[in-house]
């Protein structure tokens, strides 16, 4: 190659984070019709004096400066040996949102804790959310009205109420959006959606709401003020929205709410991988067989002392020893409380939700729609992802780690969306289909006969011997929660007090990716894309979706590929133009992403891969079976897999992909019938 690169290296981070700087230029040797040949190659010559004590790596080319963090996480092996060695504080069962975020809250602390996690991060229901960040335009509506929606003005005068509860929690959730929102500003964006309005009198009426939702957000909005634009206006920004309703009543105009928006199972990941920058000990597939206590229930002196967990990958026992044990395992919780207290009452009551995956030409890129449904529910429809995510539906259920779609679910969401976009959409459009088990939690201080009250507020709750269990709540507010639970763990134990170097910072901290430091990019993510596309050669929507998934950490996923033999992760044509290869021409997803994935993000099997780092099997189920076999080639060879191994992760994959698909129209004689040939696109 015709480009040579210095390469300067050492030092250690001062705040122990791990951070490194490269500083780096393009050499272009070459060029094709659809690219550059670039040649990144660096080799280390020499160790030289580090400004302020940051490792900084240094390549000379053409005058182009990219910094990158070096930060890798502790291996499995690691984390494993230091759950059978270590005694730790804190022991939090359960890696979803709130689970993770206890562990981060915990370790910020200065609490020595560990997070074990049954299957993979956000496995459960932190992956199947409407991937919102938000207060609740919902409750907003229902504190003020006791009939949603009315149908008249004289409805509305008739159901007028006031109603504190509700407005208490779209204020605390407001206040925790702000949060979210800044704790990941590479990942969470702001997401305008359109309130449509077909009656004269719903515009002052819902004005007053967008108006009283950001007057309740204050200081800490964090996104745009809400609008009101005519109908001309609603219908350029959203061309595929019904100018005139079901009744014959025109579209006078809508009203633009912003709430945050998020890919949940990322966010997940990062506040895992934040908790173990911070100290926290995690491991995911390692499922709890049984709690350990000293003297048993129902005695003075009964404690939890931690747990027997069973190395999903190995299949070794583990025994986990700690001062307090905290439950986080959402809607499976009761399971755990049982095991502590066998005469504690359950309080978990699964509510099964149901999100539609459409193509992209459903909802335009900036912008989305939310609406009442006929049965006073709300409804959104968002872009995500490249694609368009429609739900949710709000319904008794099963408790199962396997929940689907139900066929009237399915019908229900695409009659709705049916009811407000002028083209209609058939399952034929349908890319994915998958239902999440929200957890919603009976209030423990009410009585246990009534089983129809439930605690709108999350719930901290103690049975005998200690164990603490968090539940309710939603994505929005697991920071929140992650708090309360650690306060009320220090408050039963109180010998953690000891142990506690400061308060909770959670509230003001930034997770990995998001250029704490501003030694990256000055926290301009744009500079990021930039450099993704200008000095490692990526397409614009690659650098993009990179950024978005990983922040700064994108740089770091480029450096790692190209350490790589220049082939495994890229292609070149007859010209000598270098092409990422993607795992779906379709989509912006990298090869190298599965492999980053496996190294630094404690992917251990192949669902992990297509479901909860590319996302591509929530996205779209075909592509995601067309893939397949290059993810498994690419983990066989990373992890060491044999065949067999390799047959299985398959198997897995296939039983996974069938519950995130449209369900059988007859279970009798469609069993039996492969996924591929029950695809309707």
């Amino acid at each position: 190659r015709r480009s040579r690169a210095n390469l300067v290296q050492s030092g250690e981070d001062r705040n122990n984070m791990g951070w490194g700087r490269r500083l780096a230029s393009l050499g272009a040797v070459g060029a094709g019709a659809g690219g550059v040949v670039w040649a990144l190659d660096a080799r280390v010559i020499e160790d030289a004096p580090l400004p302020e004590g940051y490792p900084v790596r240094q390549v000379q080319q053409h005058h182009r400066t990219v910094v990158h963090p070096t930060w890798t996480p502790p291996s499995r092996a690691e984390q494993m040996a230091a759950l059978k060695t270590e005694h730790f504080d804190v022991l939090v069962v359960g890696g979803g949102a709130t689970g993770s975020g206890v562990a981060l809250d915990c370790a910020t602390r200065g609490l020595k804790v560990a997070l074990v996690e049954r299957d993979d991060f956000a496995s459960g229901t932190s992956s199947r959310s409407t991937k919102l960040i938000h207060g609740g335009i919902r409750y907003l509506a229902q504190a003020f009205q006791s009939k949603i929606p009315p149908e008249s003005l004289t409805d509305v005068f008739k159901h007028l109420r006031f109603n504190k509860e509700y407005l208490d929690i779209v204020s605390d959730d407001l206040h925790e959006r702000a949060f979210m929102i800044q704790s990941a500003p590479f990942m969470t964006r702001p997401v305008p959606m359109m309130i449509p309005l077909y009656r004269w009198w719903e515009l002052p009426l819902m004005r007053v709401t967008g108006l009283l939702y950001d007057l309740i957000a204050g200081r800490r909005r964090t996104v745009p003020p809400s609008s009101y634009i005519p109908a001309a206006e609603a219908l350029y920004q959203f061309p595929s929205l019904k100018p005139v309703d079901s009744k014959g009543d025109s579209l006078k105009g809508c009203l633009v709410v912003y709430d945050g928006q998020q890919n949940d199972t990322r966010m997940n990941i990062a506040i895992a991988l934040t908790a173990a920058q911070n100290g926290a000990t995690v491991a995911n597939h390692c499922a709890v067989e049984t709690l350990t206590a000293l003297g048993t229930p129902g005695d003075s002196d009964y404690s939890i002392t931690g747990a027997t967990v069973r190395d999903c990958v190995t299949g070794d026992a583990v025994n986990v020893k700690a001062t307090v044990v905290i439950n986080a395992c959402g809607v499976f919780s009761d399971k755990l409380r049982t095991m502590a207290d066998p005469a504690s009452q359950s309080i978990m009551v699964p509510g099964p939700g149901t999100h539609l995956i459409l193509p992209d030409y459903a909802s335009p890129a900036a912008m989305g729609l939310v609406w009442f449904t006929r049965d006073g529910r709300v409804l959104y429809l968002l872009p995500w992802e490249g694609s368009t995510i429609a739900g949710t539906t709000d319904g008794p259920g099963e408790l199962t780690f396997e929940p689907r779609a139900t066929d009237d679910d399915v019908t229900f969401i695409l009659s709705e969306v049916n009811r407000v976009l002028r083209d209609k959409l058939d399952r034929s459009a349908v890319r994915a289909a998958w239902c999440g088990l929200r957890p919603l939690v009976r209030d423990p201080n009410a009585d246990p006969t009534d089983t129809k009250k439930l605690s709108r507020h999350h719930v901290v709750d103690v049975v005998d011997g200690g164990l603490i269990t968090i539940a309710g709540g939603k994505w929005t507010t697991y920071r929140k929660m992650a708090e309360d639970a650690v306060d009320k763990a220090i408050e039963i134990r109180p010998e953690l007090e000891k142990r506690v170097t400061g308060d909770c910072v959670t509230s003001t901290m930034k997770l990995i990716g998001a250029d704490r430091g501003g030694l990256v990019c000055h926290r301009n993510f744009d500079r990021v894309a930039i450099n993704l596309r200008e000095v490692y050669g990526m397409d614009k929507d690659v650098a993009h979706h990179l950024v978005h998934n990983y922040g700064t950490r994108a740089l770091q996923l480029a450096e790692m590929a190209i350490a790589e033999p220049s082939e495994r992760f890229r292609s070149q044509d007859s010209s000598g133009t270098f092409f990422w290869r993607r795992l779906s021409p379709q989509y912006p997803q990298l090869e190298a992403e599965v492999v980053f994935a496996v190294r630094h993000e404690y992917a251990e099997t192949l669902v992990d891969v297509i479901a909860r780092r590319t996302r591509l099997g929530f996205l779209d189920v075909k592509a995601t079976l067309q893939i397949t076999p290059k993810v498994l080639d690419l983990m066989q060879a990373e992890l060491g897999w044999s065949d067999e191994k390799r047959a299985s992760e398959e198997a897995d994959a296939r039983k996974f992909l069938d519950t995130m698909y449209l369900p059988v129209a007859n279970a009798d004689t469609e069993k039996d019938v492969p996924l591929e040939d029950r695809l309707l696109y």
